[in-house]
């Protein structure tokens, strides 16, 4: 497993097969993150909509079985509404604010991308996300962002770490390649 380097060899893209970045990762990168994928891609509007449409169909259903009057149902349902439009992008900034902690025990980070997925590297810390877990991604003027299809977690990789002005056109290649553009 390549962890740091440049490695020698052709992809299909027409790179090398190990694109370097070097960067501290910061709060911001996963702050810009989390908004981008939530309210700019269909997945995400997808998520932070599951919430408040169950709310309202749990709501609705109870006021049916509970015989609510016309006004009590609208005040049930105005309330989960709002209740769960405040509730769902807080849970998902706290999970973003906890992959940046996780990150940040890296330290300064070193993330080689490859045709097989990306490993970063920083202090004593080691992983790696292979493209089959990871098939999503998207981008930012910043940042690409490696995404999950489940479990919405992710990983950011900022723009700002490329040790060459190419390596963010070559990175996008190896992205186009292996993963599904958001």
């Amino acid at each position: 497993m390549q962890t740091g380097g440049d490695i020698s060899g052709t992809s299909r893209s027409g790179g090398t097969t190990g694109i370097e970045f070097l960067y501290d990762p910061t709060p911001e990168d996963y702050r810009t993150a989390f908004w981008r994928f939530n309210f700019g891609t269909w997945p995400g509007r997808g998520s932070l909509m599951t919430g408040p449409v169950v709310g309202i169909g749990l709501g609705s259903l109870i006021c049916w079985l509970r015989r609510f009057s016309e006004n009590q149902t609208a005040f049930v349902l105005v309330a989960v509404t709002l209740a769960m439009c405040v509730i769902v992008p807080r849970v998902g900034a706290r999970k973003a604010r906890e992959q940046y902690q996780d990150m940040e025990e890296y330290g300064t980070c070193r993330t080689t991308v490859t045709e097989e997925g990306l490993t970063t590297t920083g202090g004593e810390l080691s992983s790696t996300l292979e493209w089959r877990v990871f098939p999503w991604y998207f981008e930012t003027d910043a940042l690409f962002v490696v995404m999950t299809k489940r479990t919405g977690i992710f990983f950011a990789l900022p723009k700002r770490g490329a040790q060459d002005p190419a390596d963010v056109d070559r990175v996008r290649a190896v992205f186009d390649w292996n993963l599904k553009r958001l």
